[in-house]
């Protein structure tokens, strides 16, 4: 099975026919396969010297001292030390690069093909152990790892170098190796650099074996400037609105800088990203761009090998038309030229699509942390629209989602840069074909184009018609509302155009978007069967469950104000510590305040209690008291206003005396006509008691009033007005 730039460079080879710039160290003094599978023992060794650096808590614990214990190699849930994890997986962005494209695997297999994916996942094994002790000397943090990881880093730096000058390159082939190896080196350095530091400032802080301490309890000062304080406390502020503009920013700059905001990235202040997720997408950046380096470079070479090829030709045959020449010379010289100016222009639109797909690629990734924040906001206020809730997978799918992520993410940029490569190519090659030539060359090349590929151009076409008829006639307003304005139209365009409509803007789209997990290429239905958004649901879900600001701020205060009650109450040693440095007299005082102060605490915490169950208003209406009044009085027929009141007391016989005056006040003569010309009928207000609910339908109404035998009658819901029989 051959990967994708080992078939380029075969044909690269075969076209050059030795001649061209070699970018591969095949003949260095140290092997690959020896160099990876020897540094298994320092790394076995090293791994062995920080477990016994760590104690283990749970099981075990007598023996030998509790030691060995379990070296974790980074908290994929932490926001600390985010540069230093980027580069540590940038160093092995090199041989990420070289499986995924190349398919180098620690051991030189040319055995049968069935046993290929034994022999990668024991590479992935013997990659991993490798690499451990880098990861693991950033964990512990103690100047005994940053010690040992110094000399391992710097290791694996010094073969780095080693191998870029000491290669039997050409000039710009060492360019091409040493651009193609830079995040790799670049990495190192920064971590060969940094670990001697952090070594220094940990002996200093005489942090020999083990790590800092983790805080048992925290001020609240420490909480509330921690990130996750930061937005607990922006939560309380009302947003603010930026009315101000500034009018020394140009207005086509605003604009910009609202569309990069909107669409691409925008900084949210207090919001630190996961170390894990921008280790991950920077790895997937620097493959790329060594990707990147790689095809243009070789592309470059294979095509000036080509033109290189028509010159020779030329040189044969001659450059200029000569004085009696044959024909056939004439046009063999034609025909070159145009050969030549092919060549360029593929080239051209090689290169072209390469450097945009590049930069594509990184405006995703960038647009990727920000659709993770996002969802991950979204997660924490219990919105689900866009990430399936927890409660329709298990656990145990999430979890495994999570820890798929990693690999995937990286995969699916690369890929997908790969594929946007190809379909940009495609489309540049096409425009090129479009705008090359003359005028009339044009319009004879857009007639074979349309006669060629009729379908490309209608979908085309298409597309724009939609979007002008969809903002300037089917919409109000110009597209500004969601609401038809010509809905005939608009029905006889979408019945039309449903016979044209194909899956090509949607391969499209999904080419473009298929690095991204957090979007499906799927419909909704069928999203369980894309691993890629598995994977992201499950990593969303499990950063969301560990790390919510609100959950983490409550725990974190409760936890120090638990401490902080322990630390102020009094134990055996305090009290033996006060016996023999006080006397009687300021131990007896100091012990009755400690007695008044508890007293003090619990009053206080009664006190705010029942002040907040009295100023609560969405308690206030379910109190039994309003709530027994309230019976009584629906029962016998009386309307009880809402109260929010702090102490609510219903009157039931005063409201019966206020029912009575107020229809006793309706029974005096009107001063104006009836309402409605119905003989023998008088009209009068009807009281607000008879109105028993303003949302209830018609109700019945019968009563008794001193100057009436009898009364009865139909009342709806607001009436004010009532006919009754004279």
């Amino acid at each position: 099975m051959r990967s994708f730039l080992s078939i380029l460079r075969s044909i690269l080879d075969a076209v050059m026919d030795g001649n061209g710039t070699i970018t591969t160290c095949d003949d260095s003094v140290i092997s690959h396969y020896t160099f990876y599978q020897y540094s298994l023992i320092p790394a076995v060794v090293l791994t062995l010297l920080f477990a016994c650096t760590k104690t283990r808590q749970q099981r075990l614990t007598d023996f030998l001292g509790g030691r060995p214990g379990l070296v974790a190699p980074m908290n994929t849930l932490t926001r600390q030390s985010r540069i230093s994890y980027c580069c540590a997986f940038g160093a092995t962005a090199f041989l990420v690069y070289q499986i995924l494209l190349e398919q180098k695997f620690a051991i030189d297999y040319q055995g049968p093909l069935c046993f290929l994916t034994l022999i990668a996942i024991l590479t992935m094994f013997v990659y991993g152990i490798v690499y451990f002790p880098v990861f693991a000397c950033l964990a512990m943090k103690s100047a005994f790892s940053f010690g040992l990881g110094s000399l391992y880093v710097w290791m694996f730096l010094a073969v780095d170098v080693y191998e870029i000058l000491d290669c039997d390159l050409t000039e710009k082939g060492r360019k091409v190796m040493l651009a193609r190896s830079l995040p790799s080196v670049g990495c190192l350095a920064y971590l060969g650099v940094s670990l001697p530091i952090r070594f220094v400032v940990s002996c200093y802080k005489k942090q020999y074996f083990t790590g800092p301490e983790e805080r048992t309890w925290e001020s609240l000062d420490d909480i509330k400037e921690s990130y996750q304080g930061l937005h607990v406390r922006k939560l309380f502020r009302p947003p603010q609105l930026n009315w101000e503009t500034n009018n020394d920013i140009s207005r086509t700059k605003r604009i910009i800088m609202r569309y990069l905001d909107k669409w691409i990235y925008h900084v949210e202040p207090g919001f630190r990203y996961p170390s894990l997720l921008v280790s991950v997408l920077f790895v997937a950046a620097c493959v790329v761009y060594m990707i990147t380096v790689d095809l243009m470079f070789s592309s470059v070479d294979i095509f000036d090998v080509l033109i290189a090829t028509q010159d020779r030709r030329l040189d044969i045959i001659g450059w200029h038309k000569q004085l009696a020449e044959d024909p056939l010379v004439t046009e063999e010289r034609n025909q070159i030229f145009s050969h030549k100016h092919d060549i360029f222009v593929v080239e051209t639109s090689l290169v072209l699509s390469i450097v945009l797909s590049y930069l594509l690629t990184s405006l995703n990734i960038l647009h990727m942390l920000a659709s993770f924040r996002s969802n991950l906001f979204a997660m924490y206020k219990g919105d689900f629209r866009t990430i399936p809730p927890p409660s329709s997978k298990n656990a145990v799918w999430l979890c495994t989602g999570c820890i798929k992520y990693t690999g995937f993410q990286v995969g699916f940029i690369v890929w997908g840069y790969i594929y946007m490569s190809v379909l940009l190519f495609g489309l540049v090659f096409f425009l090129a074909l479009m705008f090359d030539g003359k005028l009339m060359e044009l319009v004879e090349e857009i007639r074979n184009i349309c006669e060629t590929w009729p379908g490309v151009v209608v979908a085309i076409v298409l597309f724009i018609i939609q979007g002008l008829l969809a903002k300037f006639v089917f919409l109000q307003r110009w597209g500004r509302f969601l609401r038809l304005d010509n809905r005939n139209s608009y029905f006889i365009f979408a019945y039309t155009s449903c016979f044209f409509t194909t899956s090509s803007w949607a391969i499209v789209i999904g080419s473009s978007f298929l690095a991204r997990l957090d979007s499906s290429t799927l419909p909704r239905k069928f999203e369980c069967w894309d691993s890629g958004l598995s994977a992201y649901t499950g990593y969303v879900h499990m950063e969301a469950a560990h790390t919510h600001p609100v959950v983490n701020v409550f725990i974190r205060l409760l936890v120090s104000l638990k401490q902080r009650r322990e630390n102020n109450s009094s134990n055996p040693a305090t009290e033996i510590n006060m016996v023999l440095n006080f006397d009687s007299n300021d131990l007896e005082g100091d012990m009755r305040y400690s007695r008044l102060n508890s007293v003090n605490v619990n009053a206080k915490f009664k006190w705010f209690l029942v002040y907040t169950l009295l100023q609560n208003p969405q308690i206030r209406m379910y109190r039994k008291g309003y709530i027994q009044s309230l019976k009584k009085a629906r029962k016998r027929g009386l309307r009880v206003p809402p109260s929010d009141s702090p102490i609510s007391l219903i009157d039931i016989d005063q409201l019966e005396r206020q029912r009575e005056e107020s229809i006793r006040a309706s029974l005096a003569p009107s001063t104006r006509h009836t309402a409605f010309s119905v003989p023998g009928s008088s009209s009068f207000r009807a009281p607000p008691s008879l109105v028993a609910s303003e949302e209830a339908s018609d109700i019945g109404v019968s009563a008794e009033f001193p100057q009436l035998s009898s009364f009865e009658g139909q009342a709806r819901s607001g009436d004010r007005e009532l006919l009754v029989p004279v």
